[in-house]
């Protein structure tokens, strides 16, 4: 049967991503199933800004993307990293498409006015995105987002569990930095929603990992079955899979997804 997946690819991993995951995806086209990779890219947008000397201005903690960011993150999101992943993708004979929300205005946000050019995905329309599936190519997201105002800059894993869940994929997965999720020191191959939310309470999971692991879980509230985290340095590795026990999900409209 085929199956349906979305791979978010972190943006601190690209660089070192093991070349076996080429393999991985070409063996899964070949099954005859479907794939989407959203990209991150913030330690790029970074170095670019650094190099600019654009100064980084915070909003209680969280970056502010002013003018001057938002047009690096459309030279290097949507430029120069997204043609990077789309012309490797080829060099492993993956047919691939860079997409930004703004394409087509496949993806729309609303903003937060406090962070200056950063919105919310509000809607995402799958028109393009299955003309590209049925015609057995792999769509390469970046995180900018339609709006009428201007374009918008979005969390990378906020865009990737918002496509999931608009394509109703069978399985999201997160490549990171990390073999999957820790508990009492020990990698832990698959999890439930209770798990987590247990560890977290009791601080087995912390620092970094809480967001990452909230990601995942807001996969499975949106009805994806199963959303995994795995090593980008380590394919053979096999992460840690999170999994609802009793899995029910209704909805009117998956295209429409509110976060």
């Amino acid at each position: 049967m085929k199956q349906r997946k979305v791979v978010k690819l972190g943006g601190s991993v690209w660089d070192t991503l093991h070349p076996s995951y080429f393999k991985e995806w070409e063996a899964w086209l070949e099954a005859g199933h479907e794939l989407v990779l959203v990209h991150g890219g913030g330690p790029a947008l970074s170095a670019y800004c650094a190099h600019q000397q654009i100064e980084p201005v915070f909003q209680n903690g969280r970056r502010v993307t002013t003018a001057d960011v938002l047009t690096g993150a459309e030279r290097v999101l949507a430029g120069e990293m997204q043609t990077e992943i789309v012309a490797a993708l080829g060099r492993h004979h993956i047919q691939a498409v860079g997409l930004s929300g703004v394409d087509g205005q496949t993806m729309t946000g609303r903003q937060l006015a406090a962070l200056g050019a950063v919105g919310e995905v509000e809607r995402i329309e799958t028109d393009l995105f299955e003309l590209l599936l049925a015609g057995r190519y792999v769509p390469v997201v970046t995180s900018l987002l339609h709006s009428t105002e201007s374009t918008l800059n979005c969390n990378g894993d906020d865009c990737a569990i918002a496509v999931a869940v608009a394509l109703q994929a069978d399985c999201f997965e997160m490549i990171t930095d990390v073999p999957g999720i820790q508990i009492d020191g020990t990698f832990r191959r698959t999890l439930t929603r209770e798990d987590i939310q247990t560890a977290i309470a009791t601080g087995d999971i912390y620092g970094g990992m809480i967001p990452k692991t909230e990601a995942l879980l807001a996969a499975l509230t949106g009805g994806i079955d199963a959303a995994v985290i795995r090593d980008g340095k380590d394919p053979d590795h096999p992460g840690t899979i999170l999994q609802e026990v009793h899995h029910a999900f209704t909805t009117t409209d998956i295209r429409t997804t509110s976060y």
